[in-house]
């Protein structure tokens, strides 16, 4: 291969990587700032409630996870003990729960199970209880064993103890 050839050939190299560098420009890499995660999850969690010097709840849970940017806390397999001036009355079982930090409201989500410390029975869905009110509502199908008698219904507001039940679309059930 001849001198001028080889130049020549080198030149065109030299062109291209020069062609190519020009091509190639730096990115502005932008990396979003995120807030750190404001969820904290806790296993084999307990929270007792007292009013005046009293117990008025306990709530037990496998686990629970908890939002503190939306305030709220949910919870696994919880099981809520209700004492009224200390004395046991109730638990409610359900397969999940959402608490509000900021009010203590309870939302049972799914299926729920209320037993009382006089042998009554209560299953429902999704049901609410709040704090302030001390009371338990629902707007979804509801059975309640109470006395022996079996009452059948859709919507009821009660106090944890089931004293007072107000059943909305009753039917009643005879053994």
């Amino acid at each position: 291969m001849s001198f001028y050839k080889k130049r020549f050939t080198l030149l065109i190299y030299v062109f291209f990587i020069f062609l190519f560098l020009i091509g190639c420009k730096p990115e502005n890499v932008i990396i979003e700032k995120k807030s750190p995660m404001s969820e904290c999850v806790i296993e084999k969690f307990t929270i007792t409630q007292v009013k005046d010097g009293k117990l008025k709840t306990i709530i037990e849970a496998d686990s629970v996870t908890i939002d503190e940017n939306g305030g709220i806390a949910h919870l696994k397999l919880p099981v809520v003990k209700f004492y009224d001036n200390g004395i046991y009355v109730s638990t409610l079982i359900s397969e999940s729960a959402d608490i509000d930090l900021e009010t203590c409201d309870v939302k049972g989500i799914g299926k729920c199970v209320i037993d009382t410390a006089n042998n009554e029975h209560l299953q429902t869905t999704d049901l609410m209880y709040n704090v302030k009110k001390n009371l338990i509502y629902s707007d979804n199908n509801i059975k309640i064993k109470k006395h022996g008698q079996m009452i059948c219904g859709t919507g009821f507001d009660a106090d944890t103890k089931l004293e007072t039940v107000a059943i909305k679309n009753q039917r009643m059930v005879l053994d």
